[in-house]
């Protein structure tokens, strides 16, 4: 962060005097003259001495108010823009809640596609088996449309990405494959490989390990296309930035399409496949084994972007250099993480100038003397900045280098903005009125994790034992 903090003395040497007296029947007159002529050198060298240890002055935050406990329905307009909607600046509360299976040990894994919200939870022990329900959450509180359960997962991986893929008539839920209409479960051929995007026709599965495969699906019947050896692999799926918020790790459209390996990036170099050949593309030179910091990589519309320290290049879904950006993966400011995927050059531009105009705008931190500490300052893509104070909730200590979020939503008119994951407080969400500011703040929230949005004044999050759905408040 370019913006530094002021910073403040802590360590005060004290002043220490020490006078010793040869002569103890000395005249009152003679010391009286001694202490005179002392005086003046005494006080000049006091001028070169640090004096007590400064004290920061305090942070002025701005207003807080807590979301309201009650259950209030859910009434909004239905719609999903990919926008935040400005009716968030008036506050949230809980829209209503699903009782979530209470022995399972992770949170609920969520799907919204369309006016329909997928769960999947998982049993304990001998009893880890698959439910995956689904909702119709158009109303004003959710209808059940099916519940079912199936085989044990032969592996039951608590964070990945992707979480999820879909198909025209199924999801794949890692080595599960649930009908879409009917919610039927069954074993998916593939096995541990967890599934990382439809291409084309061709899904395209990685082991996690060392090996990626594509498969055709005809006639009901899976094939194996091809099987490519990779570089080592993360357990956890793809790791990308949070430039973007990408759904699966298809990059480009048609014939130009790729697969994002899940490479072990904090080993080796990133790569991507060729989803009709399976063929394997490296792209540049793995990091340095000294260096203690993996590549950052951002998925594009039509590429990707790999960050090092002080220098950024981009890649086309063929694996050639098309640009280099004079940027490493130290950010100031973060792009709304809404609307579609944007191309190399406009993520270039974000990069180099500061300039975000596939989205709704840019979020940054900078430091104001006014307030004695951080304040967020927003511009839209229309070029109107706002700027607010948050509240104590989201203050951050002083001395803080860097910063970083999950995510940033903001409303077109700048009226509403949304973060989750601040880098002093990696779970929570805030929403902030930027206009009339005002930050709002739920533990109820702050417990819940696997959020989705659902619509734009709609969003779902899961925590034990519940799935809780929140909705501005505009009573």
């Amino acid at each position: 962060m370019s913006t530094n903090d002021p910073q403040y003395g802590t360590d005060s040497p004290q002043r220490t005097r020490s006078w010793k007296t040869r002569f103890f029947l000395l005249g009152v007159a003679f010391v009286s003259i001694l202490g005179t002529s002392a005086s003046f050198p005494l006080s000049t060298r006091a001028l070169h001495l640090p004096g007590p240890a400064a004290t920061p002055p305090p942070h002025y935050t701005g207003p807080e108010r807590t979301a309201r406990p009650d259950v209030i329905g859910y009434h909004g307009q239905a719609t999903r823009t990919n926008t935040l909607s400005s009716a968030w600046a008036s506050g949230f509360a809980t829209a209503w809640t699903i009782p979530a299976q209470d022995g399972s040990l992770l949170p609920a894994q969520l799907i919204a596609e369309g006016s329909t919200l997928y769960t999947l939870t998982y049993g304990s022990g001998a009893e880890a088996v698959a439910t995956v329900s689904a909702y119709d959450v158009s109303g004003t509180e959710p209808v059940a449309q099916w519940s079912t359960t199936g085989p044990n997962p032969s592996r039951i991986r608590a964070e990945a990405f992707p979480s999820s893929v879909s198909t025209q008539d199924a999801i794949l839920l890692s080595d599960i494959i649930v009908d879409r209409s009917t919610g039927q479960q069954t074993q998916a051929p593939w096995g541990f490989d967890l599934p990382m995007g439809v291409a084309g026709s061709i899904l395209v599965t990685c082991d996690t390990f060392s090996s990626c495969s594509g498969w055709s699906h005809e006639s009901g019947e899976w094939t194996t296309l091809w099987s490519t050896q990779t570089s080592p692999q993360r357990r956890a799926g793809l790791a990308h930035s949070g430039l973007t918020k990408p759904t699966t790790a298809v990059i480009g459209s048609g014939t130009d399409e790729a697969v994002v390996v899940p490479v072990d990036d904090a080993h080796y170099a990133p790569q991507i496949i060729n989803p009709t050949t399976g063929a394997l593309t490296t792209l540049g030179d793995a990091p340095s084994a000294s260096g203690g910091l993996s590549s950052r990589v951002t998925l594009a519309g039509d590429g990707l972007l790999v960050a090092g320290e002080k220098e950024t290049i981009a890649y086309d879904t063929a694996g050639q250099v098309v640009a280099t950006f004079n940027a490493g993966w130290d950010l100031e400011r973060f792009p709304t993480t809404d609307r579609e995927l944007p191309s190399v050059a406009y993520l270039g531009a974000f990069l180099t100038q500061g300039n975000a105009q596939w989205t709704s705008g840019a979020l940054e931190r900078v430091y104001s003397k006014d307030a004695n500490g951080y304040i967020l300052s927003l511009t839209l893509s229309n070029g109107k900045n706002l700027t607010l104070n948050p509240g104590e909730s989201f203050r951050e200590t002083r001395g803080g280098g860097g910063w970083s979020v999950a995510q940033v939503r903001a409303s077109s008119d700048g009226k509403a903005l949304y973060i989750q994951g601040y880098s002093g407080s990696p779970t929570d969400s805030f929403f902030f009125n930027a206009e009339d500011p005002m930050t709002y703040v739920s533990p109820v929230m702050n417990e819940a994790t696997n959020f989705v949005w659902v619509y734009d004044d709609l969003l779902v999050g899961a925590r034990s034992g519940a799935i809780v759905a929140f909705t501005p408040d505009t009573h």
